[in-house]
């Protein structure tokens, strides 16, 4: 164990001691400094995702409109047309690539 006083009653090696401390503490606030740049850099990678998935099930959602719009028309195309409807090659077109009407 080191004895820190001297024979005056003076302590001998706080200075280095607290030196050492000071160093220990700025080299944790470093460490600190470094976890919360990391954490931002986290948060802005993962908000770039987010952006970019938001745009992607937007253009997913646009797609599923235009889809049920064209559906839907021509879904009023056959039935305005009647029976008859069924001959036409448009219906019949849409009935063989699956579409229901």
């Amino acid at each position: 164990e080191v004895d820190y006083t001297s024979m005056h009653g003076v302590v001998e090696g706080a200075a280095d001691h607290s030196d050492l401390a000071l160093e220990a503490a700025k080299a944790k606030r470093k460490v600190c400094e470094a976890k919360k740049h990391l954490a931002d850099c986290i948060l802005e990678h993962q908000t770039m995702l987010l952006n970019l998935w938001w745009q992607r099930a937007e253009a997913a959602n646009s797609r599923l409109l235009t889809a049920d719009l064209n559906v839907g028309r021509m879904h009023m195309e056959c039935k305005k047309d009647g029976i008859a409807a069924f001959t036409n090659s448009e219906c019949m077109a849409a009935k063989t690539r699956g579409s229901t009407i």
